[in-house]
């Protein structure tokens, strides 16, 4: 389990910094800007030493047509893409590295012996990062204060570390409320205290930052919960909850009581319009990882799919909605969702965890760029996604 843990702290080590902390090289003397720079090469080198694994094991690739399949050849394509037509192919190749990271680390989790132990351990530890991430910015939101119509946009990162918009803040809430949730549904009850202190941060942070995305996603994960555990008297306090925060939050403030300020896209639409013009120049093989900042003025796309279209062309973007849809067949049409309240021991609420955070995700893919390049939602989803898999694969459902 070790070496596994120690790849994906690779992966993770190079969240919040970049290439762009490496040129000019820190100086020595400057040790925060230093490690900083260090900390951008971690991702890289997990990606470089699973590859010498499969190498050297000539491991087989297990996941095939299965969403981190489709995932992996997109990445590919990208790769393609970043050395042919990237105007910053160094730049290009290193994100696009950056993003295979973690699908190949993933590749060799399933590889070992007893991969379903290791799965958990890296869930248990994406879920112990993103609590951090949420209790590093909660002193700026308490700073900020509640119940303030005007929305505050950007949280600072301690450790110079950068910072972070609402809506990325927001979904670190709704990560938390999800681990919450399901705890407070099938954990012991010491646990069950941990959780119910953490779960009021992340509700006061999530409506404070008014995302319409993460309050979405919330709704989602919501009814994906009961449809995967059912209906439970024990919570009948939190569907009302989340329902006064979707409606304070995402109505009453952000929208200002106008439903059509709520639909409003704040301007993804002329950020799509320019990204489709530049997808045009190059529908085929796009422009390699990274391309929406250096093709659009640092603009970001805000949409998962546009994204995955002008870094890897159309057959970029078909893959990466193959995956998707690839994932929830699996799970739907599978019969996973049916039968994660059947399943045993540490499983089960993994399981449902893993069902409810990846339904998140796919919701805010349509206003963010989820997964579609190297970033926490990458982070979260691939060992969720391995998890599902891996789980169906050694729990086959009996034949009738």
């Amino acid at each position: 389990m070790t070496p596994s843990l120690v790849l994906w702290a690779l992966v993770w080590g190079g969240m919040f910094t970049g290439p762009y902390n490496l040129v000019p090289f820190p100086s020595v003397h400057d040790r925060l800007a230093l490690v900083q720079g260090l900390r951008a090469l971690l991702p890289v080198a997990a990606a470089y030493i699973c590859l010498l694994w499969a190498l050297a094991a000539r491991a087989r690739y297990r996941f095939g047509w299965t969403a981190l399949g489709f995932m992996s050849y997109y990445g590919l394509l990208g790769f393609v893409s970043s050395v042919a037509l990237s105007p910053e192919p160094a730049t290009a190749v290193y994100w696009c590295s950056a993003y295979l990271s973690p699908l190949l680390v993933a590749w060799f989790v399933v590889e070992r012996p007893e991969p379903l132990p290791v799965l958990r351990a890296l869930l248990r530890v994406n879920t112990a990062v993103v609590v951090l991430l949420l209790l590093a910015v909660l002193p700026e939101a308490v700073r900020f204060g509640f119940g303030r119509s005007t929305r505050y946009m950007i949280y600072q990162m301690p450790f110079g570390l950068g910072e972070v918009r609402a809506n990325g803040v927001g979904r670190y809430a709704v990560v938390v409320l999800i681990s919450a949730f399901v705890a407070l549904a099938s954990s012991r009850p010491a646990k069950r205290l941990l959780w119910l202190a953490l779960a009021p941060p992340a509700f006061f942070v999530l409506m404070q930052t008014q995302s319409r995305s993460a309050l979405l996603g919330l709704a989602v994960a919501g009814m994906l919960f009961v449809v995967v555990r059912g209906v439970s008297l024990k919570f009948l306090v939190a569907g009302p909850a989340a329902a006064y925060a979707i409606w304070v939050s995402g109505f009453t403030w952000r929208a200002k009581g106008d439903l059509g300020s709520l639909v409003f896209l704040t301007g993804r639409e002329t950020t799509w319009q320019k990204g489709l013009a530049a997808i045009g120049g190059s529908p085929v093989l796009g422009w390699g990882f990274h391309a929406d900042r250096l093709l659009l003025d640092s603009q970001h796309m805000h949409n998962s799919y546009l994204h995955a279209a002008i870094q890897a062309g159309v057959p970029g973007a078909l893959l990466f909605a193959a995956a998707v849809a690839a994932l929830w067949a699996f799970l739907w049409r599978g019969g996973v969702l049916r039968r994660v309240r059947t399943a045993g021991g540490a499983d089960r609420p993994l399981l449902t965890q893993s069902a409810l955070l990846l339904g998140f995700l796919s919701v805010r893919s349509l206003f963010e760029s989820t997964a579609a390049f190297y970033g926490v939602d990458l982070l979260l989803a691939v060992p969720a996604a391995a998890y599902l898999y891996q789980w169906a694969l050694e729990n086959p459902e009996p034949r009738p």
